[in-house]
């Protein structure tokens, strides 16, 4: 895929490799609909070959919004609500759920970045999408999970169980929501259990330094199914008659053939040697016999009993004299770590050197101070480092990178372009920028200042 713009417009171009009869009518559909949930498609043909052309105009990917920052709840809850709006609108013109590109490189956040958009691929060939729907989920589910946000602990354990419905395929890509919504069931479950008073199932009157225990049997009894593997006896047995049976044959064949005179039952040398030879076929094969044939799983169940368990100790004076000991000591050991002055100077000259952007031109703004890398330039408040009030300005224009020792600028599919000295940076592409370089946001001079 890659990246085209004409007359302010951006577009995702894909060439279309594996044109067949079947997919005529997809592109039809989407060329002449607006689906929900789609990107806008055009079909041209450019040097005798079928191209893709979807409009991409002002909108970013999953992948270049959160490699400068963590995924958030709400984020991770966007892209659920997005993939089941996609499902239902392709069930809708019948197009194929498997023809759809979910990955974090191909799904676009609009500009006001809560709608999300896909790119369908019309077509057949699964391989080039990255396979089937369920497994392009699961590898976007894997994305998301090492890019969100592990500090947010209200909400991390509720994407793991997420995760583990998707690794399991249990849901319906229809019917996402439903993984959220299952959430909340669990939530207004654990809120609905026993409240437990200290005064009624415990003993206030706490004698001595021993925590009193309070133990609440009415907890149901979980019951546990387990599935062993246990050998299949019956089929073990059949191939060893088997077996004996092939041995009997080829010995029959042996001593029919070397000493004919002791066999008292006359049967064929020519039969004798086809049944040789068949057991000789039957017993290797015997041996080849698949393992699921050869053992089945039982169900066993066993009760696990639990009991809640609650550890009560009062304060006394103890408790006390331990916070001020805790107190003295962590003092003492802040008086204990002093800086030499050669240290400090040696950390003065190690210094990270500093970017700024300074205006230049005739209009009241800013400089853009980047304390921060990476830095994100833009219009919209809540995704920007940095925002700039301008018309102009998309809401996610620029960002500014490091890499090694050396500073980039990297054009974020901006409308109105990010140039520098005077030369448009293309759509997703990375440009060193040096101390004096002239740029341009949209309309904007600025001049790089490094420090």
């Amino acid at each position: 895929m890659k990246y085209e713009q004409e007359n302010n417009r951006t577009y995702a171009v894909i060439e279309n490799e594996y044109e067949t009869q079947d997919c005529e009518y997809e592109q039809k559909m989407l060329q002449k609909n607006t689906i929900a949930g789609l990107l806008k498609m055009q079909t041209r043909r450019i040097n005798n070959k079928i191209m893709f052309f979807y409009d991409v105009t002002s909108r970013q990917t999953l992948d270049k919004i959160f490699s400068y920052k963590n995924l958030g709840w709400q984020d991770f809850v966007n892209v659920i609500n997005g993939i089941e709006n996609m499902a239902r609108s392709v069930d809708d013109y019948m197009l194929g759920i498997d023809s759809v590109i979910i990955s974090p490189e191909t799904i676009f956040y609009d500009a006001a970045g809560t709608n999300i958009e896909f790119i369908y691929f019309p077509g057949t060939n699964k391989e080039f999408i990255g396979g089937k729907a369920e497994k392009q989920i699961k590898n976007l589910f894997d994305y998301m999970l090492e890019k969100f946000d592990h500090n947010d602990k209200d909400h991390l354990m509720d994407v793991y169980e997420i995760y583990q419905k998707i690794v399991q395929n249990n849901y319906k890509i229809c019917e996402m929501t439903a993984l959220i919504d299952s959430l909340s069931a669990s939530e207004n479950l654990k809120n609905t259990g026993t409240i437990m008073d200290f005064e009624e199932y415990g003993d206030t009157d706490v004698s001595g330094s021993e925590p009193q225990r309070v133990v609440i049997d009415d907890v149901v009894p979980e019951v546990i199914e387990e599935e062993e593997e246990v050998k299949n006896t019956n089929i073990i047995k059949m191939i060893k008659v088997i077996k004996l049976i092939c041995v009997v044959l080829v010995g029959y064949f042996i001593v029919r053939v070397m000493f004919p005179s002791l066999m008292p039952l006359k049967i064929n040398t020519n039969i004798a040697f086809v049944a040789a030879v068949a057991g000789i076929v039957v017993y290797i094969f015997s041996d080849k016999v698949p393992d699921k044939l050869l053992t089945h799983f039982v169900k066993k169940e066993y009760i696990q009993k639990y009991e809640t368990q609650i550890n009560y100790q009062p304060e006394n004076d103890s408790n006390i004299n331990n916070d001020v000991i805790e107190k003295e000591n962590s003092h003492t050991q802040e008086y204990e770590h002093t800086m030499l002055l050669s240290d400090y100077m040696e950390s003065i000259k190690k210094k990270e050197p500093e970017i700024n952007l300074i205006y230049t031109g005739d209009e009241d703004m800013e400089n853009i101070s980047v304390d921060k890398l990476p830095c994100v330039v833009g219009s919209m408040e809540g995704r920007c480092n940095k925002v700039i009030h301008n018309r102009l300005v998309s809401h996610i224009h620029m960002c500014i990178v490091k890499i090694n020792d050396d500073f980039y600028i990297e054009d974020m599919n901006s409308t109105n372009g990010t140039s520098v000295n005077g030369r448009r940076i293309a759509t997703n592409q990375r440009c060193v920028i040096k101390n004096g370089d002239d740029i341009y946001i949209a309309a904007l001079p600025y001049k790089v200042e490094i420090t």
